[in-house]
């Protein structure tokens, strides 16, 4: 498939793509899980738990390349680092912890939890973890769900785009306690993109994300930043609901592209097995 004939793909065919892409995706994190298991069945040292952590982290890359391959989609914004950058993630940080914080609260009163991290004996797990959740991973994360699904879909409107590629964020979760609270945090990321016209902006506010998440498990008391920063982001988002609104409207001014949703069944069929796979784990509980 040439260049001119990607570009020309309708919003159901892209959208398909990136259904394709993210079930490459999907697959190749769930053999890489199993990678991840490996030293748990054998007896392995734990520290063997963060080389198949890098691998789980690093198969992002080939459903990457698979879905510029397909869509033709170019990353932009990594070259500049943006403009009203400052302003920007004064605004950002504390909206990103705002929803991260909030559902976890949330999740505790419930009585259920986020994703458990594997445990970790020493420094150089420790460091060798914090790299690969917390620098790397955002870095491909950012890569797939903002430069590829969110460039691919913007031409269509700016406001769907978010919300289809925030979905397709959640959906690789896989679990309610997770997916909900990125869903949220991605249109952040996205909102961020736009903003700033750099992609080094959602990648920075990934990597304090996860990090914070690592370094608040090893240092309890830096959750007291943390709902600090929670409450800024909850004043942050207030002052924001015109924006808000007007994304809301400018979104049912382009409802008809949701269709496309629906036309693209390897997309929408992500979403079942999220939905599904979330389920089973509330009542395996």
């Amino acid at each position: 498939m040439n260049h001119d004939n990607r570009q020309s793909l309708n919003c159901t065919q892209r959208i398909q793509r990136i259904g394709i892409s993210l079930w490459v995706y999907l697959i190749l994190q769930v053999a890489a899980g199993f990678l991840t298991s490996l030293p748990l069945i054998f007896g392995w040292p734990v520290s063997s738990t963060t080389v198949f952590m890098a691998a789980a982290v690093l198969c992002g890359l080939p459903a990457l390349a698979l879905g510029l391959v397909l869509t033709g989609t170019r990353i932009t914004g990594l070259s500049t680092p943006g403009h009203r950058t400052l302003p920007t993630l004064l605004r950002a940080v504390p909206m990103t912890f705002f929803w991260s914080i909030g559902f976890s609260l949330l999740w505790s009163l419930l009585g259920t939890s986020s994703q458990e991290l594997p445990p970790v004996f020493s420094m150089a797990d420790k460091i060798g973890m914090f790299f690969i959740i917390g620098v790397i991973g955002p870095v491909i994360e950012e890569l797939f769900f903002r430069g590829f699904a969110y460039n691919c879909l913007k031409r269509y409107s700016p406001v769907f785009a978010a919300v289809i590629s925030s979905l397709a964020f959640s959906f690789l979760h896989m679990n309610f306690t997770q997916g909900i609270p990125v869903f949220f945090m991605a249109l952040v990321f996205c909102w961020a993109y736009e903003q700033t016209g750099s992609l080094w902006v959602p990648i920075l506010l990934h990597v304090i994300n996860n990090s914070m998440a690592l370094l608040v498990g090893w240092f309890p008391l830096l959750i007291i930043l943390l709902l600090v920063l929670a409450v800024l982001g909850l004043v942050v988002t207030i002052l924001m609901v015109p924006a808000i609104r007007e994304a809301w409207h400018q979104l049912m001014e382009k409802r008809a592209l949701f269709r496309c949703v629906w036309k693209a069944p390897l997309f929408w069929l992500v979403g079942v097995a999220f939905v599904g796979f979330s389920l089973y784990m509330v009542v395996a509980r």
